[in-house]
C-alpha cells in the first residue's frame, strides 16, 4: 500500500496513488463478491487485498496441501488391470478425479 502523498508532491505521484486506490477498490470487490458470506464477515475489516489474500492463503494452505497428497497417491497408485485395454486405462488417468 502506498503512502497517501503529503500536499506538496508531485501531480505524477498523486495520481499513482489514486490509480493504485481506484485499484485496490475493484480487486477488493472482486474478491468480496467471490466469497461466501462468512468470509465476507471475517474479511471485511482488514484493510487491503494483500491482507485478506495472505490470511486466504494461510486458511486453505494445508486442505491444499492434503487433497495434493492424496491425488497424488491415488494417481500413482492406479494399476492397469491385466488383460484390460490400455485405452481404458489412459481414459481413466486423463479423466481422474
Amino acid at each position: 500500500m502506498p503512502a497517501l502523498p503529503a500536499k506538496d508532491v508531485l501531480t505524477e505521484d498523486r495520481a499513482i496513488y489514486k490509480k493504485w486506490v481506484v485499484d485496490e477498490k475493484k480487486v477488493r470487490s472482486y474478491l468480496m463478491a467471490s466469497m461466501s458470506n462468512a468470509l465476507q464477515v471475517q474479511h471485511e475489516s482488514m484493510r487491503d487485498c494483500r491482507e485478506i489474500l495472505l490470511h486466504l492463503r494461510e486458511l486453505y494452505r494445508e486442505t491444499s496441501r492434503n487433497a495434493q497428497l492424496q491425488f497424488s497417491v491415488e494417481l500413482y497408485g492406479t494399476k492397469m488391470a491385466e488383460g484390460s485395454s490400455i485405452n481404458d486405462h489412459v481414459l481413466k488417468m486423463i479423466n481422474f478425479d
